[in-house]
C-alpha cells in the first residue's frame, strides 16, 4: 500500500514535510507543495480527505456551533430538527459536520475548526463579534442561525418571531378569547425581545389589556412552567387562555393547569409556540406556532454555500415565516373562526 513515505521519496522532501502539506498546508511554501501533490499523483497515493482539500482547496466539512445553554442540539426541541435538516442537505452535497457548542471551541473539535479544517460555520443562537471573528479573520464564510449581529459581510437566517406571536394573538382573538395570559420563556435576550415585541403590538393591535398576574416568566423547562403556572392559576382570577413563548413552555401550563383539576381546553386554553414533537405527544395535543425549522435549516446551508463559491447572497438577512397548526388545546368561543374555519 502506498504511504506518505513513497510521496516523499518521490518529491525528494521529508516524510514529516508531506505530513504538513497535507494537514497545514499554509506551513509550507507553495513550491514544495505543489512537488508533493505531483508526486501524490506519480505514485498513485490513494486521497483522502486531506488530500483532497489540498488539491482543491476544500475540506468538504462545515461546522456547527450551537450556543452552550441550548446545547446538546441534537436533543434541542428547537434546534434539533433544524441540524436535521442542516445535516441531510449536507451530506447531498457529500459534506461532512463538526458538530460543537460554544464552550467547546477550546476543545478538539473546535480547534479543528478554527485550523481551517472546514470550509464554512454555522453560528446557531447567540454568540458573540468574537465568535464570530475568530473565523471570519481566518477567511471561513459565517451564517447566523436564529440570531443577527450588525456586522458587515454576516449573513443571518431568522425566524419571524414577532409575526409568529402575533398571529398567535390574531387566532385567539378570532375564537372569542380577550382574557389571554403570556407565559415567556427566558431564552437568548435576542429571541425573548422578539417575540415580547410580538405580543405587545398584537395586544395594542387588537385593543386588549393584560393583566400583570396573569404574565409570568419562566425557566424554558417543564418544572419551572409548571410551578409558575400552577400559582397563576390559584388565584380567584384567571386568564382564559395561555399563550406560551415555545412548546415546552405550553407543556408545563397543560400538566399544571389539569394539577389545578382543570380541564384543557374546557376551562382554560393553552397555545404552545415552535410545533415541536411535545405538541403532538401531549394530551391534548397542542395547538402551537410552527416555525418551519426545515426552512430555517434549508436557509442556512444555502446561503453558506453561496459564499462558500464565492458569491454574494442578496440579502444580509433571511426572515423565515411561521403558521398555526390548530390541534385540541384551544377553545373556540366566537362565531368569527368557526366562518373562517
Amino acid at each position: 500500500m502506498v504511504t506518505i513515505v513513497d510521496v516523499a521519496r518521490a518529491a525528494g522532501v521529508s516524510k514529516s514535510t508531506v505530513s504538513r502539506a497535507f494537514t497545514e498546508p499554509a506551513s509550507v511554501r507553495p513550491h514544495t507543495l505543489q512537488c508533493v501533490t505531483q508526486a501524490a499523483k506519480l505514485v498513485n497515493y490513494t486521497p483522502n480527505a486531506i488530500a483532497r482539500a489540498m488539491i482543491t482547496k476544500k475540506t468538504e466539512n462545515i461546522g456547527f456551533i450551537i450556543y452552550n445553554l441550548q446545547a446538546p442540539a441534537i436533543m434541542n426541541p428547537f434546534y434539533g430538527p433544524i441540524l436535521e435538516s442542516v445535516v441531510e442537505l449536507m451530506a447531498q452535497r457529500g459534506y461532512s459536520i463538526f458538530i460543537s457548542s460554544d464552550a467547546g471551541l477550546a476543545h478538539n473539535s473546535g480547534e479543528l475548526m478554527l485550523r481551517r479544517q472546514v470550509d464554512g460555520v454555522i453560528l446557531a443562537s447567540q454568540t458573540s463579534a468574537a465568535i464570530v471573528k475568530s473565523f471570519t479573520g481566518r477567511g471561513i464564510p459565517v451564517v447566523l442561525l436564529n440570531y443577527h449581529i450588525n456586522m458587515g459581510g454576516v449573513y443571518s437566517i431568522l425566524s419571524d418571531d414577532a409575526g409568529g406571536i402575533m398571529n398567535a394573538v390574531r387566532y385567539l382573538f378570532d375564537a372569542g378569547h380577550r382574557s389571554i395570559g403570556f407565559i415567556e420563556g427566558r431564552f437568548t435576550r435576542f429571541i425573548v425581545r422578539r417575540r415580547h415585541q410580538g405580543f405587545a403590538s398584537a395586544v395594542k393591535a387588537y385593543g386588549l389589556s393584560v393583566m400583570p398576574d396573569f404574565c409570568a416568566e419562566v425557566e424554558p423547562v417543564i418544572e419551572d412552567a409548571f410551578d409558575k403556572v400552577y400559582a397563576m392559576l390559584g388565584r380567584k382570577k384567571r386568564p382564559s387562555v395561555l399563550l406560551c413563548t415555545n412548546d415546552v413552555v405550553a407543556v408545563g401550563a397543560v400538566k399544571a393547569a389539569l394539577r389545578r383539576g382543570l380541564r384543557v381546553p374546557e376551562d382554560i386554553s393553552v397555545i404552545g409556540y415552535d410545533n415541536s414533537e411535545l405538541c403532538a405527544a401531549c394530551q391534548p395535543a397542542i395547538t402551537s406556532i410552527d416555525t418551519n425549522t426545515r426552512e430555517l435549516g434549508k436557509m442556512a446551508v444555502e446561503y453558506l454555500f453561496k459564499q462558500i463559491r464565492g458569491e454574494k447572497p442578496e440579502s444580509t438577512t433571511v426572515t423565515v415565516g411561521t403558521r398555526l397548526v390548530e390541534r385540541e388545546s384551544v377553545a373556540i368561543k366566537s362565531n368569527q373562526l368557526r366562518r373562517r374555519r
